[in-house]
């Protein structure tokens, strides 16, 4: 009754983590491409809101934005943008 006995399998430790998988928000591929080809300048948190009101799937933004950068997806800031008039300088 030994942990290296074979009637109690092996010794090696189980693997740890969430299981290796594509994720919940690899269904909804096709949403994010429509969604963004509709609206270039849209923000994460829309995503994910259009998602959810679409799906009823939650999604943090955070997620969202992990998700679209891992299929190629970039967010970039154009320089030629004005400040937040509500922010004083």
């Amino acid at each position: 009754m030994g942990a290296c006995d074979p009637a109690y399998g092996s010794a090696r430790a189980a693997p740890q983590g969430r299981p290796k998988g594509k994720g919940k928000l690899d269904l909804h591929r096709a949403f994010f491409a429509q969604i963004i080809s509709q609206d270039g300048d849209i923000t994460m948190p829309e995503l994910a809101s259009a998602l959810f009101d679409a799906t009823g799937v939650h999604a943090h933004p955070d997620t969202t934005g992990r998700f679209l950068r891992r299929l190629g997806y970039s967010c970039k800031k154009s320089r030629g943008s004005t400040p937040n008039a509500a922010v004083p300088r």
